[in-house]
């Protein structure tokens, strides 16, 4: 071994000066590579010498961050660079390219004063970069790239999305783990409470006197997310050979994929998809277990169905998916001996919650108009049974008219009228009017027996709703209305004023005025 090195020793003094030159121009080659790929590095267009860096390039270029070089924000150093090309050329590079950006490069430009604001990420909903930046969320150190990390490779159209916010990396964060519709930060860090009245099935509906009522949102939405983020163990071998995550703590994982090599979160888990996929069924089953098929009735009608016209008018509540027990929260006397067969009934403080105190009066309207009509339903049926028996009972077409009135009606009447006050009223009219017309084709001249006053549409804002409390007079135009008299005494329409379709709107009909006053 000693004559080895000293024959080495020997011949290297005996070249000295050769190899002195061969280093020195390796040294020079060094350095040129090292400007000259400096130098390059100031252009993106360098980056597609790498044939597989065309689809980011192009993504690049479309992008808001157009005017700024690749290793402006991406942490590749000369030396590494250098190296990536030699790979390059000697055709030992990998089709992965290193992706990183540091939280330092995106401050170079993006100041941290401007990130204390709260900022709309979309309608309605505010984001905070302090809250998510300032400390661990679930255990992680979160990073600039941790949201913005919207890179498409191999992307056939070019779009304007470099490094904008991916939803899916949110919803990993916001549901994974959550309960059903919830999430783990609570459905207000991202939507606040909903202050404004919206529109649901064609019924106005407000939040608000749910959150004073401590309903929470799952209550109602009940599915917010399709998806589990759950990680297959395939993810793992797509990046390793012969390693599995059960080597290593969640922690380890996070740590070393997340915070060091900000490695998107969607790279390991599957999708979870977020939106209002499905709320609450308005018909729930838990009635059924106690009153087995007795609610036929009472269910078409709410659902605005089942009568002998095909047109259907679900309820309002209906619409706004209140199920029975939002209403019907009252256990009777005759409930509670046999507890699989509790008796509920609805209560004046269901409709209180809901609508506010303002809605006292109009519960016992609608109790007491509801009964009224329930008791008056019998004897019109029989009345108009027998007028057009009468007239023309032998005739099929009239037969078959009876036969729908009845139908109809009895729905009414099993189904409970408050059920679907406006169904109703359409289903007792469209009888009556189908009997008439059918009578007529045998006689004409015929008029079926008139509704009870308290199943005309025209009066069943009173008959329902307002009866209770109503004013004695009103003002309209500088002048005042005796407005009790005209309804109860007179007993004149409210559509000879209101609008019926516009609830709530003044809309006086003259034509109907003059004929009783002579001047309008």
């Amino acid at each position: 071994m000693r004559e080895f090195f000293r024959d080495l020793g020997r011949l290297i003094k005996q070249h000295t000066p050769f190899l002195l030159i061969f280093l020195g121009i390796i040294a020079v080659l060094i350095v040129m590579v090292a400007v000259g790929t400096h130098f390059r590095m100031s252009d993106a267009d360098f980056c597609t010498t790498c044939h597989y860096m065309e689809p980011y390039y192009r993504h690049w270029q479309a992008s808001s961050h157009a005017d700024v070089t690749c290793v402006q924000c991406h942490d590749y150093g000369v030396g590494s660079l250098a190296l990536s090309t030699i790979r390059y050329w000697t055709n030992t590079y990998t089709t992965r390219p290193k992706s990183n950006v540091p939280d330092e490069a995106c401050l170079q430009c993006h100041e941290t004063s401007s990130l204390s604001a709260l900022r709309e990420y979309r309608k309605g909903i505010m984001f905070d970069h302090q809250a998510h930046l300032s400390k661990p969320l679930r255990g992680e150190d979160l990073r600039c790239t941790s949201c913005h990390n919207q890179i498409v490779q191999f992307d056939e159209e070019v779009t304007p999305t470099h490094m904008t916010v991916n939803d899916r990396s949110c919803f990993v964060c916001h549901f994974k783990d959550a309960g059903q519709g919830e999430a783990v930060t609570g459905c207000d860090a991202c939507h606040g409470m909903p202050k404004t009245i919206v529109e649901h099935g064609g019924f106005t509906f407000d939040h608000e006197p749910y959150l004073k009522a401590g309903v929470d949102c799952k209550q109602c939405h009940t599915q917010i997310v399709k998806g589990d983020g759950a990680v297959p163990e395939g993810k793992c071998y797509a990046c390793h050979v012969e390693r599995s995550r059960k080597d290593h703590s969640r922690e380890e994982l996070h740590q070393v994929h997340v915070t060091t090599n900000g490695i998107d979160c969607f790279q390991c888990h599957s999708d979870i998809k977020h939106g209002n996929f499905e709320m609450v069924s308005s018909l729930e089953i838990q009635c059924e277990n106690c009153h087995v098929r007795m609610h036929n009735a009472p269910k078409q009608l709410y659902m605005g169905i089942g009568g002998a016209d095909t047109l259907d008018i679900p309820s309002p509540h209906f619409l706004a998916q209140v199920s029975c027990d939002g209403c019907h929260t009252h256990l009777t006397p005759q409930g509670e001996p046999l507890a699989h067969q509790a008796k509920k009934e609805a209560q004046r403080a269901s409709c209180v919650t809901c609508h506010g105190q303002s809605r006292q009066p109009m519960f016992d309207n609608w109790l007491e108009g509801s009964r009224k009509l329930a008791a008056e339903l019998p004897g019109y049926l029989s009345s108009l049974r027998s007028s057009a028996r009468g007239v023309a009972g032998s005739n099929p077409d009239v037969k078959d008219a009876i036969t729908g009135a009845e139908k109809s009606i009895n729905l009414v009447s099993e189904g409970h009228i408050a059920h679907n006050i406006w169904y109703s009223l359409h289903l007792l009219a469209d009888s009556r009017e189908r009997v008439q017309s059918a009578v007529r084709q045998v006689q004409a001249g015929y008029t079926a027996p008139a509704l009870p006053a308290s199943a005309q549409r025209e009066h069943s804002c009173v008959t329902f709703c307002h009866g209770k409390g109503l004013l004695e007079t009103v003002s309209y135009s500088g002048k005042s209305l005796p407005h009790t008299m005209h309804i109860t005494d007179l007993e004149q329409g409210c559509g000879n004023c209101h609008s019926m379709s516009e609830h709530g709107k003044t809309a006086i009909n003259k034509e109907a005025c003059a004929s009783c006053h002579e001047s309008m």
